[in-house]
């Protein structure tokens, strides 16, 4: 895709929708990561939302509305945290130990895998989702994080920079994305204390250089024959480094295989014209085939290219059903 792209975003908002549908389209759009429930007094919803690098981004406006996960931790594969900074009302808190009740100015650290639970009162918060990397990079081992509370004056240059990428979400390019993204780890790790501020020097250097592979993959995915030595010295870093770096995605060649789906994906989603032309997208982005390329498509985003192409024809971006596709893909990113 070209690099001058803006950056991956959708809406949602329940006044666009009827009273008695909107809570339901709203647990729908949410549905792949929490249980949505009612909570007390009247329900609304606003979000907005940006896929940053390896950090989704929301600003949320909720009330009347519990996010739980319990029993679908076992089974959805989740494996990243959420920070949570709340900027007016408040948010009711049920993790491990006693209920908290965290208010404007107070941020908090949620790990996917283990169980929590958030009820909105009138709540404005920026909400990120970031890869478990990213955190361990910025904060340290991320063992003793999950319901760690950040507060001022500690957490105030994060909610600032929370706040200033949510304000110009709709304008940034998806080239100064990887930039952002090394910068968050920095002020993010600010806002842990002393005891986490140095991070894990090894996370970091390890980022680092999976972002240097992938500043070399991006640019070269039509081409077929792309090759780990070529990789590795374009990336600067030794074969067996450039193995270890993507042990955990599954490989090199599983890496280069996500990159190659997320732009096809992004292609289908913005209902870029040439998208509708498998043999061009083929030669675009370096799949082996049209068939290759509509099996690793369904095998991974739980559609078929048809199906996907289907549902976004002649719908809006906001669409409900075309931001919950948009976002399930994002998801499915931050393992």
């Amino acid at each position: 895709m070209p690099t001058s792209a803006a950056a991956d975003s959708f809406r949602f908002s329940s006044d666009d929708h009827p009273a008695d549908e909107a809570f339901a389209l709203y647990a729908t759009l949410y549905s792949r990561g929490s249980d949505v429930s009612r909570g007390e007094g009247p329900f609304f919803a606003r979000v907005r939302g940006w896929r940053l690098d390896k950090v989704l981004l929301f600003e949320r406006r909720l009330s009347g509305v519990v996010h739980a996960r319990r029993e679908r931790i076992a089974g959805d594969g989740f494996d990243h945290f959420v920070l949570t900074h709340v900027l007016e009302g408040q948010v009711r808190l049920q993790v491990p130990g006693p209920p908290r009740l965290l208010t404007a100015g107070m941020s908090v650290l949620l790990d996917t895998r283990r169980p929590m639970r958030t009820e909105h009162d009138d709540a404005l918060i920026l909400t990120a989702s970031v890869a478990r990397d990213v955190i361990e990079a910025a904060l340290g081992p991320a063992g003793r994080l999950h319901g760690q509370v950040l507060a001022a004056p500690d957490n105030l240059v994060l909610a600032d920079f929370l706040a200033s990428l949510a304000r110009r979400g709709d304008t940034l390019a998806s080239a100064a994305l990887p930039a952002l993204g090394r910068a968050f780890v920095d002020v993010l790790s600010s806002a842990g204390g002393d005891a986490a501020r140095a991070g894990r020097e090894d996370q970091r250097r390890d980022l680092s250089r999976r972002e240097a592979v992938r500043r070399f993959v991006i640019p070269r995915l039509a081409d077929k024959a792309l090759s780990v030595e070529a990789i590795a010295a374009g990336a600067g870093i030794s074969r067996s480094s450039l193995y270890r770096l993507f042990e955990k995605q599954g490989g090199v060649a599983r890496f280069i295989q996500l990159i190659r789906l997320d732009a096809l994906r992004r292609a289908l989603d913005a209902q870029d014209p040439a998208a509708s032309d498998d043999a061009a997208l083929v030669q675009r982005l370096g799949f082996s085939g049209p068939a290759q390329m509509a099996r690793l498509f369904a095998d991974t985003y739980g559609a078929t290219l048809a199906d996907y192409r289907a549902a976004l024809e002649d719908k809006p971006r906001d669409d409900p059903g075309a931001s919950k596709r948009r976002w399930d893909g994002w998801l499915g990113e931050l393992g």
